[in-house]
């Protein structure tokens, strides 16, 4: 059905004029959503052509209609058409068109607001007022909206106050009654929106002193001004006084307080509020629905919010943008995309354009599933429609990039946001900042950090928690506590990440005396530790060979109940493997067992390695072939387990066997894995393939460490090649490679054996010149063949 019908003149009216011809065509089109802004101008410049001036009434008619239709595709702005029309009206000159009323006036003053440029609106009532034509209530009101959408509140207050005539005619009755209560409310209006709470208060409270009785629309407007400063018992004390003083609450009440209550988290109360809408026969409209569907679905009601959506257009609510981004959204959080996309391709089919809140959830929940190239598929779509992204849209794909550890996508969409104008926010900033931590940028994201403020960014928790664990990862432990210090005195509550990450730096820095102390912070402040608390603590103390202590957190863990899992179990596996305890070992891996604690590849490796130290080497090599069927793909470290076990076995056929496996499976070798090789063959003298091997490493880009020139020069020593043994060492000295008096002890007894005294005290004099000493040897869970 179209929405404006021409009147269709009688038997006994004149045929219509050419001009009233293209006005009926011109609301023909209109209501059939054919008139395209091109057509429009067309027969616009017809019309302006015409000899016969048409009624000011009907061309006021044909701009209202213009002001009022809705969007469509062919005409996706009526009101900014309409000011473009009269501006095409203005440049026509003395032509025969009929000359502009305060109707025309008031009509495009009220477009500037619709089509969102409310800076054109003083510019018309500037051009009004040198016409002579009188100005009414209406042009004022407009002209206040207009100004107020301009965030310039006090001066439209000035003009209500001070500038706006008291006898302006009223529209409706001709007398002269301003301001009236729509300019009040009008400025009220911008005050809130502007956070001006107490001035849109004191506004209210002068009205009611003039004398101008508060309206339905007056109170929906403070309202909802307290329920978006979040005051809902001010919001509610507002709603008590209207209903005392006999102004019934509407849908747009309501729809405020339930918004209200909504973005509190304050669920029952919006339940309490929708009951007391159907209770009070209030009607519901598509808002009122949205929000039920919001509530559903925040309530995990998913099934009942898209029967909701799905019978709106049955109770003559159909669902608009609103709606259905509710219904998205909640799929996208049970983490039903699909449906989500079917609903996505559903609205567009149903008329309802997308916004850049629905496109930046699609986006949203493919980062989430993360499926990057699908979400910049959506993004390109986006574009296309022309939809401008926004810091949320951005947000979402810096988050999806980062998760992926893909920091060269981050980098590239931090750069677009700067080039396209789209505004960081504090995630944004604390994306930047995680992205500086991770590629080494630690002062940069530092000076990051201390800019935020200044920018009008205040830095939350997670901005604190990116930066400590910046520090940390680079062994900044100072600097990590002094910001956490900093943090508290901001009054920035840490949560159980920051506890977390200052316990898990100290516990890496063998400070577990100093991460106890922050547990017992963590626990009187209220923050519950979590596994990830606990797995810090153990493994702590495991690589402290404090096994006792690491078995007594474990027992106050399960106490609090708390859980176990894979990493806690891997942590004291490893502590009891370095201190040679296989007995404990195999207690605690048979204990994962029992109580269906998974492995990963890591418990394999360990278990393996219980096998080798126990001589089970069928069961040893049984395990490692079953890793692929249980799920558990062999790393590096599972070769090298096998690899050194074949070695400590002397079955030299059997390990160059598994090492053509290794370089079948694709696995590239480790330092650890080149050195048992060359240890393997230097230990049976074959030193020819022990070269090949150390060249190989080499070729590979794969520097030797003191470890691995320690075997070569050992076995040159003990085989007499002292020459070979020499070039190694000085080899060693001239790559750098950190070295101790064990390397110059094995050379000092090589030249001892072969008689060379005066070599050997050149060595030994040089080694205490230098003072070298002997480095303390640390457990480690690399597998070495020495």
């Amino acid at each position: 059905m179209p929405r404006f019908r021409p009147r269709s003149p009688s038997f006994h009216d004149p045929v219509p004029s050419p001009g009233y011809q293209l006005l009926n065509e011109f609301k023909d089109r209109l209501g059939s959503e054919t008139l395209s802004p091109e057509l429009a101008h067309q027969l616009f410049g017809k019309l302006l052509r015409q000899p016969v001036k048409v009624p000011a009434r009907a061309l006021n008619g044909f701009f209202a209609a213009l002001a009022r239709a809705p969007p469509s595709i062919a005409c996706p702005d009526g009101p900014a058409l309409a000011i473009t029309l009269f501006q095409q009206m203005a440049r026509a000159g003395q032509r025969p068109v009929t000359a502009p009323t305060i109707y025309t006036y008031n009509i495009l003053i009220g477009c500037c607001c619709r089509t969102h440029r409310p800076d054109l609106g003083p510019a018309f009532f500037g051009h009004l007022l040198k016409t002579g034509i009188r100005e009414n209530v209406v042009t004022f009101n407009n002209l206040l909206k207009c100004l107020c959408d301009m965030k310039r509140t006090e001066e439209a207050l000035d003009v209500l106050l001070h500038r706006m005539p008291g006898d302006l005619p009223n529209v409706i009755t001709g007398r002269g009654q301003s301001p009236d209560v729509v300019s009040y409310n009008t400025v009220i209006d911008g005050f809130f929106k502007e956070g001006e709470i107490s001035k849109a208060l004191d506004l209210f409270h002068k009205m009611r002193q003039q004398g101008v009785v508060p309206d339905v629309a007056t109170y929906n407007s403070i309202i909802d001004g307290q329920c978006k400063a979040r005051a809902m018992d001010k919001a509610e004390g507002f709603l008590r006084q209207m209903v005392d003083n006999g102004v019934r609450p509407d849908t747009v009440t309501y729809n405020s307080l339930i918004h209200g209550y909504s973005t509190s988290g304050q669920l029952e109360e919006v339940a309490r509020l929708l009951e007391e809408m159907r209770t009070q026969g209030i009607m519901w409209d598509v808002f009122t629905c949205s929000s039920f569907m919001d509530y559903l679905c925040k309530t995990g009601r998913i099934k009942e919010a898209a029967e909701l959506f799905y019978s709106m257009a049955e109770n003559g609510h159909k669902p608009n943008a609103v709606s259905y981004n509710t219904l998205i959204d909640g799929f996208l959080k049970e983490g039903e995309i699909s449906k989500a996309l079917d609903l996505f391709h559903e609205m567009k089919q149903q008329g309802v354009v997308p916004d850049v809140v629905t496109y930046s959830s699609i986006i949203d929940g493919q980062c989430k599933a993360r499926a990057m190239d699908k979400a910049e598929g959506v993004l390109w779509q986006m574009v296309d429609n022309g939809v401008r992204p926004n810091t949320v849209t951005y947000n979402s794909l810096i988050h999806g990039y980062s998760t992926l550890g893909q920091l060269e996508e981050v980098a590239r969409l931090l750069e677009e946001m700067k080039t396209q104008g789209i505004m960081w926010d504090v995630f944004t900033c604390n994306s930047f900042m995680d992205y500086l931590c991770k590629t080494g940028r630690i002062k940069e994201a530092a000076e990051l950090f201390y800019s935020m403020a200044e920018k009008g960014h205040k830095p939350d928790v997670v901005s604190y928690n990116t930066l400590i664990d910046g520090f940390l990862k680079v062994g900044e432990i100072s600097k990590a506590c002094d910001l956490f210090r900093e943090m508290i005195q901001q009054r920035i509550k840490p949560n159980v990440v920051t506890y977390n990450s200052i316990i898990d730096g100290l516990c890496k820095a063998s400070e577990i005396d100093k991460a106890k102390v922050v547990l017992q912070q963590m626990v009187d402040n209220g923050v519950r530790p979590d596994i990830v608390t606990y797995n810090s603590i153990i493994d702590g103390l495991c690589k402290a060979r404090t096994m006792d202590k690491a078995e007594g957190v474990l027992r106050q863990m399960v106490d609090n109940g708390v859980r176990p899992d894979t990493v806690t179990y891997n942590s004291l596996i490893h502590g009891y493997s370095t201190s040679g305890q296989s007995e404990e070992v195999a207690r605690l891996l048979e204990e994962m067992k029992t109580q269906g604690i998974m492995w990963d590849v890591f418990t394999c490796n360990s278990f393996m390695d219980y096998l080798w130290k126990t001589r089970r080497i069928k069961e040893a090599a049984e395990l490692f072939y079953s890793m692929v069927e249980k799920g558990h793909k062999p790393d590096v470290v599972s070769y090298a387990i096998m690899l050194h076990g074949y070695a400590t076995e002397g079955s030299l056929v059997d390990m160059n066997d598994f090492r053509e496996q290794m370089v079948r499976d694709g696995v590239v070798p480790s330092q650890s894995v080149y050195t048992i090789l060359i240890g393997a063959y230097a230990k049976c003298g074959k030193m020819d393939a022990a070269m090949l091997v150390f060249e190989d490493m080499l070729k590979h880009g794969m520097n030797p460490n003191e470890v691995t020139y320690l075997i070569v020069i050992a076995a040159f020593c003990r085989m007499g090649r002292m020459d070979d043994a020499m070039d190694k060492f000085s080899e060693m000295i001239d790559m750098g490679v950190p070295h101790d008096t064990c390397v110059y002890e094995c050379m000092i007894k090589g030249y001892f054996r072969q008689g060379d005294l005066v070599k050997a005290n050149e060595l030994f004099t040089e080694m205490k010149n230098k003072d070298i000493r002997r480095r303390p040897q640390k457990g480690s869970g690399g597998t070495y063949y020495v």
